[in-house]
């Protein structure tokens, strides 16, 4: 069995290593790219958004390339990715492709989740499946906190590409680390990697909070790398959602973190009492934090027709006016051009700016 599944931000370095060494033969797919795209814009229903069509595209590619079992998370609930791999199998199999296709139908068990690593490694213990899982998941940290190293590095560098070069090094880093001790020893040394870029240290960046559909805001593709373009002009992103609290939410493997999305729920007590499924309490109940604490302004990014979203995007609306707080809302499908994207957020980070020397963005 050559296994493949779609690409999410950094999620693949973090389980392809671990996979292959207990008998699985990963097969990931390549990098995404406009062919990608264009693949599942082609075979998706016009009704799919954004990740639907990007993942579609990915399955098409790896299929290609040998793969022959695809993995896809599945699930339930009022956002449509429970209903991702039912589709995208149906898809796939009427254009010729064969293959076995797996799905995690109950994401948030860790039994099935467990279950899935032994159906499709060598693993046969219980406990070393757990094993291998929470090694997954403690890469995913590791992996999510370098990023966080790099947004704050990034805004400040001396030497333009430096910070770029760093996150690559540590990503690979992070890679090699295919036990839990080679683990605990190299984020040490990333830390050291970041702190010898040289900075700028009398700058004081803008703050933007990103926050919104998970997907968009972790994979660089859907959203053009606006990130390193926002770390380009000088801001210093705060991301509100991140792929491993995300997980830690579900299993608990960084017991003493906060849980995130119970932390959102409460903080969005009276403007979205109830999730509306996706990331929509996450969205409203950060972007009300990151007013509390000062960060200058919210970037909401989401795919085209995402319902959880925009119910969320009405509210922060809401938020916005009523606490004089600037919020953009940006939408991301096929049609989307880089450079609409880059006029936005230059026009956004000038408004931040002015506001900041006015003395009215900070509360």
């Amino acid at each position: 069995m050559r296994l493949t599944v779609p690409h999410m931000g950094l999620l693949s370095t973090a389980y392809t290593r671990v996979l292959r060494q207990h008998g699985v033969d990963m097969q990931p797919p390549p990098p995404a790219t406009v062919r990608t795209l264009d693949l599942g814009v082609k075979h998706a229903p016009e009704f799919a958004c954004l990740p639907f069509k990007i993942n579609l595209g990915n399955m098409i590619e790896a299929l290609d390339n040998g793969a022959d079992a695809i993995l896809m998370p599945g699930g339930y609930g009022p956002c449509r990715f429970g209903y991702y791999g039912v589709i995208q199998e149906q898809i796939l199999r009427e254009l010729g492709y064969r293959f076995r296709m797996s799905t995690t139908d109950n994401p948030d068990r860790l039994s099935d989740m467990i279950g899935t690593i032994r159906e499709i490694s060598g693993v046969r213990s219980k406990f070393d499946g757990y094993s291998i899982f929470f090694l997954i998941l403690m890469r995913m940290a590791a992996l999510d906190r370098a990023t966080a190293l790099y947004h704050y590095y990034k805004p400040r560098e001396l030497n333009r590409e430096d910070t770029d070069r760093v996150l690559q090094q540590s990503v690979r880093m992070i890679d090699l680390a295919d036990s839990y001790s080679r683990l605990f020893k190299v984020m040490p040394e990333i830390k050291r990697l970041f702190r010898a870029i040289p900075i700028d240290e009398t700058l004081t960046p803008v703050t933007i909070g990103v926050l919104g559909e998970i997907f968009v805001v972790i994979e660089p593709f859907a959203n053009f790398g606006i990130e390193k373009k926002l770390g380009e002009m000088r801001v210093e992103v705060r991301r509100g959602v991140w792929l491993s609290d995300w997980l830690n939410d579900r299993f608990r493997f960084r017991p003493f973190r906060r849980n995130q999305t119970a932390y959102a729920r409460k903080l969005a007590r009276g403007y979205l009492n109830y999730p509306a499924g996706g990331e929509s309490i996450e969205t409203v109940g950060k972007t009300l934090l990151f007013q509390k604490k000062g960060v200058d302004g919210v970037l909401h990014i989401m795919p085209f027709t995402c319902m959880p979203e925009l119910v969320a995007s009405t509210i922060i609306s809401r938020i916005s006016k009523d606490r004089d707080y600037p919020v953009l809302s940006m939408t991301f499908d096929e049609q989307v051009s880089e450079a609409n994207i880059i006029t936005r957020l230059e026009a956004f980070v000038d408004l931040l700016e002015r506001r900041r020397h006015e003395g009215i963005s900070r509360y």
